[in-house]
C-alpha cells in the first residue's frame, strides 16, 4: 500500500510466547512498563536536539469485565515534556491499546523499514485477516455467542479491505492465500465462526446503511465496491474449501 494509506494506530498485541513465559498478569505489566520506559527513553535522548523528555510511563489492567472473554490486555499511557511547548501543560499523553495474545502464523510480522529505523509489525497479510475476523466479530451472531451487545459493525474493515485488493489484486494468490491462513488464525484466537459469504451478509441492509452513514469514511470507496471486494477475497478462499470454520468457546462442544 501506498505510504499515505499507512496506518499508525499506536495498537499492539501481548506475544503468545511471552503470555507462556509470563503469565502473572501483574508481572506482565511490570516488563511492559520496563519495556516502555527504557525503548522511549533512550529514543528521545538519542535526538539532536533532544525535543522530548519521558516524564511517566502508566499500564493499567482492563477489566475483565470490559470483555464477556476476558480479552482485554493492557492500556499504556505515556506522558512526555515537549521541550518545543515548554510553557504548555497538561499536553495529551500518547496511548497505547495493547491487546491479549493471538495466534500468529509465518505471514504475520515482517521488518518495517520507517525514518531510518527498523521495527517488526504486522504484515498486510496478516491485517487483512484481522479485518476480516474484526468485521465477522461485530455482527450479531458472534455478539450473541460470546454475550457482547451493543457494538457498531465495524464498517471500516470494508473499506479498508477494498484499498488492499486495490493495491493486491486477487490474482497475487501467494498474498491472498497467507491472509487466508492469517484470517483463520485470527478466528481462532477469538472463537470466531465463519460460514462462508453468507457469514458476511449477516443483516447486510444494516451493514450497508451504517457505511453509507459513516462520515469519517473517505469517499472513494463506495459501498459497493467495499461489498464487491469483500465477496472477491472470500469466494477465492471459498473456491480453496475454507469454511465452513467452527471455534466452539472454550467449555462448549
Amino acid at each position: 500500500m501506498a505510504s499515505s494509506d499507512a496506518s499508525y494506530d499506536l495498537d499492539a498485541n501481548i506475544l503468545l510466547a511471552f503470555a507462556v513465559k509470563t503469565p502473572d498478569r501483574d508481572e506482565q505489566a511490570k516488563v511492559l512498563c520496563d519495556l516502555f520506559t527504557e525503548a522511549i527513553s533512550e529514543h528521545a535522548s538519542r535526538q539532536d536536539p533532544v525535543r522530548y523528555e519521558l516524564v511517566k510511563t502508566t499500564i493499567k489492567h482492563r477489566p475483565k469485565s470490559d470483555h464477556p472473554m476476558g480479552w482485554n490486555a493492557f492500556d499504556v499511557k505515556v506522558q512526555l515534556k515537549d521541550y518545543k511547548f515548554a510553557d504548555v501543560r497538561n499536553l495529551p499523553s500518547i496511548e497505547f491499546d495493547v491487546a491479549a495474545p493471538e495466534k500468529l502464523g509465518d505471514a504475520a510480522i515482517a521488518p518495517l523499514h520507517l525514518d531510518g529505523h527498523e521495527v517488526f509489525a504486522y504484515t498486510l497479510e496478516r491485517i487483512a485477516g484481522e479485518k476480516l475476523r474484526a468485521f465477522l466479530s461485530s455482527l450479531p451472531t458472534y455478539r450473541a455467542k460470546v454475550k457482547k451487545p451493543g457494538d457498531a459493525v465495524r464498517v471500516k474493515d470494508l473499506y479498508d479491505i477494498a484499498k488492499i485488493l486495490r493495491a493486491r489484486p486477487i490474482d497475487d494468490r501467494k498474498f491472498w492465500w497467507d491472509a487466508c491462513e492469517e484470517f483463520l488464525l485470527a478466528c481462532e484466537s477469538r472463537h470466531v465462526d465463519c460460514a462462508g459469504i453468507a457469514s458476511f451478509a449477516e443483516e447486510i441492509a444494516i451493514t450497508r446503511a451504517s457505511y453509507e452513514a459513516d462520515t469519517t469514511l473517505p469517499s472513494d470507496v463506495s459501498f459497493e465496491e467495499a461489498w464487491n471486494s469483500l465477496k472477491c477475497v472470500i469466494e477465492y478462499w471459498e473456491s480453496k474449501g475454507t469454511f465452513p470454520v467452527e471455534h466452539p468457546l472454550p467449555g462448549n462442544s
